[in-house]
């Protein structure tokens, strides 16, 4: 699957939570093409339409970040089968506060390892 035009592509090799992670970090750090690629490839698809998922995801991720300092750690796996995973992460703010309560990251295997398929912020 071609993803974003030079865009760091995520190793097939991957653990769920190292795609989870590598996800929330790019939202985090503003890179919006490593962030595009750790989407599955419908929601790839769609992240450039207005309105989108996709779109959704990231003009909220970016709002946490930039407004409250959102960070986002590992809390704990809920499941991981053969090919679908889900894990939850604490967002933590700048001052060190956890804010609410952890969120989950939905991710299923694909023909190019784990990808993000539902997520919040």
């Amino acid at each position: 699957m071609t993803k974003v035009k030079d865009a760091p592509l995520v190793p097939r090799d991957l653990s769920p939570r190292q795609v989870a992670e590598m996800h929330y970090q790019s939202v985090v750090q503003d890179n919006r093409p490593r962030w595009l690629a750790t989407l599955n490839a419908h929601e790839f698809s769609m992240a450039d339409k207005r309105g989108s998922s996709p779109d959704f995801w990231w003009e909220t991720g970016r709002r946490y970040a930039t407004e409250f300092g959102v960070t986002y750690h590992f809390d704990r796996e809920d499941f991981q089968g053969e090919k679908r995973a889900k894990l939850f992460f604490k967002r933590i703010q700048a001052d060190g506060s956890q804010r609410g309560r952890p969120v989950p990251i939905h991710l299923v295997l694909e023909e190019d390892g784990w990808r993000v398929r539902m997520v919040t912020y």
